[in-house]
């Protein structure tokens, strides 16, 4: 199963049970990351070059368990690992690489998960194709590639083995490197399933992916009559690994 998937990145988070302003709860297994109650590891709070106040940035990391006297050698490096080890925002491009960053970070972290997120082979170039970078126009700033569309498309390597598969997630990535859900984006996913008599495991998410990819199409297809009109919805498979691995 684990061959018909390119990895799109490894990510650590932990739930967290806090909701946004809004008040909307998603399901407690997503990757969105509008209204989600979950928190990943690590983010634009980490990054020295992106606006944030201090204050900001040590309620972040506290919500890892690190302090803020730990916080500035997080920042240093993530510094020098942005674009290597991970990419926007909180994509990691190895599974090894998130449990060193897990080991070296995060020992205090409670229930901290480490999914992989995959791309079935056959969506792979048509995702690619969509979210690389526009090109440059005279006068303005480059776009910068998702971390996601890294992972993925430039370094293209099939998910780990040795994870449980979670199922699919129904996803939008977004071109700031996040994803977002049909529930962070104010659809009713449940009743698109309902419809469709597409029954969603425990989870919340979709075991088969050829019932996840008509689900995606189908929600592709309603895209004109929802507020955002969204389009380029793809079922991507989230597993769950061991955070510590046999070494450590």
């Amino acid at each position: 199963m684990f061959r018909d998937y390119i990895s799109s990145g490894y990510f650590l988070s932990r739930y967290t049970g806090v909701r946004d302003c809004t008040g909307i709860e998603i399901r407690r297994e997503t990757l969105a990351t509008d209204h989600t109650q979950r928190e990943f590891f690590p983010d634009t709070w980490a990054l020295s070059w992106c606006p944030m106040s201090r204050t900001e940035r040590v309620l972040k990391a506290a919500v890892f368990g690190i302090t803020e006297e730990e916080l500035d050698g997080v920042i240093a490096w993530a510094d020098r690992s942005f674009g290597t080890v991970f990419g926007a925002w909180n994509v990691f491009f190895g599974l090894e690489e998130a449990r060193a960053a897990a080991r070296s970070m995060l020992g205090k972290t409670a229930e901290l998960d480490l999914w992989g997120v995959g791309l079935h082979l056959d969506l792979l170039s048509a995702y690619c194709d969509a979210s690389k970078p526009s090109a440059l126009q005279p006068g303005y700033a480059s776009t910068g590639v998702s971390g996601v569309h890294d992972a993925a498309c430039t370094r293209s390597a099939t998910l780990d083995e040795g994870g449980v598969v979670l199922g699919h997630e129904l996803l939008i990535n977004d071109p700031d490197g996040t994803f977002n859900s049909p529930e962070s984006r104010h659809i009713e996913e449940r009743d698109q399933f309902r419809a469709l008599g597409v029954v969603p495991n425990g989870l919340g998410l979709i075991d088969s992916f050829d019932e996840a990819l008509v689900c995606a199409r189908h929600l592709d297809s309603l895209a004109a009559a929802t507020q955002y009109q969204i389009t380029g919805w793809l079922p991507w498979v989230i597993v769950r690994y061991p955070v510590r691995s046999k070494n450590w």
